[in-house]
């Protein structure tokens, strides 16, 4: 069987990103965070490096899908095929999991699930008013970014459930709950995994 591939998706203050280092560790899945990919391009002196820059911290874009997916394509193919895989932040619109679809037979790697960790939008921005101020962590801007979530994101997740891949996960436990929950819903598709 083929090890798991797994996507974390939610809003911003679902704790998306802690679950993904947290199914890394416990399993020794490799992570590709989508964030963190391109910080490290946007910091390279290079045409590719410059444009990121540009798109994301002056004109606040997000990077156009093509882009970012050539970018995670070439991440997954780097991690070898008997190693599980965690994705975190990417795709997060309906064309860029329409470019994964398009790659992903190519990788090898079986199939894939998503990880949905739902949360109540009151509950996302109460967690993120409290957490480590980022510069753009204001009440205006953290509304933003839920209503893009809600704009972009959503549908994508609706295709992933018509295509029979989500996981759905309740966001408003604590970190470790959450973690169990995520386990028990992976134990039922991967029975090897959990021993």
């Amino acid at each position: 069987m083929a090890p798991p591939s797994l996507m974390i998706v939610g809003p911003q203050g679902s704790g998306k990103t802690t679950q993904a280092e947290l199914l890394s560790k416990t399993f020794g899945f490799s992570l590709i965070s989508a964030g963190d990919m391109l910080r490290e391009v946007a910091r390279e002196n290079t045409p590719l490096g410059r444009k990121v820059r540009q798109t994301v911290n002056v004109e606040g874009r997000l990077v156009e899908p093509h882009l970012v997916t050539e970018l995670i394509k070439e991440k997954i193919q780097a991690v070898p095929k008997d190693r599980g895989l965690v994705l975190d932040g990417y795709p997060r619109t309906l064309t860029q999991y329409e470019l994964f679809k398009q790659f992903w037979p190519q990788t090898g790697r079986g199939d894939y699930h998503v990880i949905f960790i739902d949360m109540p939008p009151e509950e996302a921005v109460s967690r993120l008013m409290k957490r480590v101020k980022r510069p753009d962590d204001t009440p205006a801007a953290i509304q933003t970014r839920l209503q893009s979530f809600y704009a972009e994101t959503m549908p994508m997740i609706r295709a992933i459930e018509a295509d029979g891949k989500v996981l759905h996960v309740n966001g408003a436990r604590g970190i470790e709950e959450v973690h169990q929950n995520i386990i028990a819903n992976l134990s039922d598709l991967y029975p090897d995994l959990i021993r």
